[in-house]
């Protein structure tokens, strides 16, 4: 009887084991995923993204993360920037580069841009860059930054009226082209 209660006792802690590991596997996985308007996107590739955008970016030294902003996940991306460019960075540039980058590999819009001195990512106590953290003192504005970029939603509206006018003018002139050549 004691050998059979030992038995299932083992069985216990190594399914707990067992169940741990997995929660543990899951809760890496998560964190390495973004959700956005019902897709995933890797964190990874994301971030090797960001970090080819622009040669003033320090390689391996930036995170993306989600946000909620009314309702929706968004996009926030903290990147270091190399040391010899501190004094000569363009923050337009970088910034547009990033931005770009992003919509053209993954179709992601940004919603915030936070440029950071060279080593100054929260790490864990493995070294490795503490995503959870980075998320947490962006959301409390306690960042040190170079500089900060945020969607601006008034600006994204002209943008979008300025395309869809652009839009508009192209496909009338193509039905004005198809009618002069049906003539």
């Amino acid at each position: 009887m004691n050998f059979l209660v030992l038995v299932n006792e083992q069985q216990k802690e190594v399914q707990n084991f067992v169940d741990e590991s997995n929660l543990n596997l899951n809760k890496h996985f998560v964190r390495n995923i973004i959700s956005i308007r019902g897709a995933n996107y890797s964190t990874q590739a994301v971030e090797k993204t960001v970090n080819q955008s622009h040669p003033s970016l320090r390689k391996n030294a930036g995170v993306a993360f989600p946000v909620e902003v009314n309702y929706q996940e968004r996009l926030v991306v903290i990147q270091e920037v190399k040391r010899t460019y501190s004094r000569i960075l363009n923050v337009d540039e970088v910034i547009q580069a990033i931005r770009s980058a992003v919509l053209e590999e993954h179709g992601l819009q940004i919603y915030a841009v936070v440029l950071l001195k060279a080593i100054s990512l929260p790490k864990d106590s493995d070294g490795k860059i503490d995503r959870q953290t980075c998320q947490k003192i962006f959301l409390n504005a306690s960042l040190d930054a170079i500089h900060t970029w945020t969607v601006n939603p008034q600006q994204d509206l002209q943008q979008l009226q300025a395309d869809v006018d652009a839009l508009l003018e192209n496909i009338q002139m193509s039905i004005q082209q198809t009618q002069f050549k049906v003539s």
